[in-house]
């Protein structure tokens, strides 16, 4: 399950950078060379950039690639650091999980109140679902640093090197 989540998150931020990328040049080709345009691409365009944010989130903290400002911490012992690490990751928790229940009543009230898109012809909250969906993938990354962290090193196991059987 974990193997499909993972490549699941890495299409879904390839396809939305290629979509992005596509349409920012088709949209240039049409403005600059054919006087013209589509009126719904900045929209789409901001739509998939903020979904690209969302699901990077989770992606960075499976990859381990955000920015970490440990200078404070590299001084504790291992042992601290561990500690300090687990507190972080639950604060972490606690915020995407409020994020994740503002989004979800976010999406709710777009659906009950039937709001359209500005300029692209669909539902305003089948566009803002990737929120609660960003948020979801981000709890789910953070448990799971979270575990790592918390299980005896014995049973800790490399990303890739898991046993497939």
């Amino acid at each position: 399950m974990r193997k499909i989540i993972d490549h699941l998150e890495e299409w879904l931020m390839a396809a939305l950078l290629a979509f992005m990328t596509v349409l920012t040049f088709l949209q240039v080709i049409m403005r600059y060379v054919f006087n013209t345009g589509w009126l719904w691409s900045l929209e789409a365009t901001t739509y998939s950039f903020a979904a690209l944010v969302l699901i990077g989130m989770s992606y960075g903290v499976r990859t381990k690639s955000h920015i970490a400002t440990d200078l404070f911490t590299r001084k504790l012992s291992d042992s601290l650091q561990r500690h300090v690490a687990i507190v972080a990751i639950f604060a972490c928790v606690v915020y995407a999980l409020l994020m994740l229940y503002g989004s979800s009543v976010l999406v709710d009230r777009l659906m009950t109140l039937g709001n359209a898109a500005r300029d692209i012809p669909a539902p305003k909250w089948l566009l803002t679902v990737t929120m609660p969906i960003g948020f979801v993938l981000l709890v789910y990354r953070l448990l799971e640093a979270g575990w790592r962290l918390i299980r005896p090193a014995e049973e800790f196991v490399e990303d890739g090197a898991e046993d497939e059987t």
